[in-house]
């Protein structure tokens, strides 16, 4: 009797925000990626264990002082119902234990995918796309960057197995991506 072995890869997305990371989600999930993206899954424990006032980022912060830095990653896992799907991501990757608790979890066929944009860029995009944790100012803008590295984003990025550039039109960071997701999907 034989078995079909089906291996699952995982993608793992980081990079700063408003660099890119949810629009190479989409193109994932046109290519039948499950998508899992981390701050849902905090927004979710946000919703019922914040402290009056806390911002998420705070509460973030807590959840991985109480349960370790790679908690965000194992809640993550949770939400990966049995899989039926040979192509998994993981969005909004912050650091190095989350990288492993994920290599814990999940094994080794794992790839960090870092999308890169230039800060003056991706201010203007946020500005422009005003999501409930953006800010107009610019100021809060480089505030949460800072807060994005201390917990340890650009390590993850450092690390990154592939960095697609978004620095021009929406059509060439496609093409980006498609060539990336294809090396993945071929070779690894």
């Amino acid at each position: 009797m034989s078995y079909l072995v089906v291996t699952i890869k995982v993608i793992l997305i980081t990079g700063m925000p408003g660099s890119g990371k949810s629009e190479f989600s989409k193109i994932l999930k046109e290519k039948g990626a499950r998508i899992i993206v981390m701050s849902d899954v905090v927004k979710k424990r946000y919703s019922i264990e914040a402290k009056p006032g806390e911002r998420l980022m705070d509460f973030a912060k807590r959840l991985r002082e109480i349960y370790g830095d790679g908690v965000v990653a194992r809640l993550s896992v949770e939400e990966l119902e049995s899989s039926k799907y040979n192509l998994v991501a993981f969005d909004g990757v912050r650091s190095l234990a989350e990288v492993e608790e994920f290599r814990r979890l999940l094994g080794d066929d794992i790839y960090i995918v870092a999308i890169h944009s230039p800060p003056k860029l991706r201010y203007k995009r946020m500005i422009e796309r005003m999501r409930s944790d953006d800010s107009k100012e610019v100021s809060d803008l480089i505030r949460r960057d800072r807060e994005e590295l201390n917990l340890g984003i650009g390590e993850v990025i450092a690390m990154a197995d592939y960095i697609i550039v978004n620095d021009s039109t929406y059509e060439e960071f496609k093409k980006r991506c498609d060539e990336v997701i294809d090396r993945v999907l071929k070779n690894g």
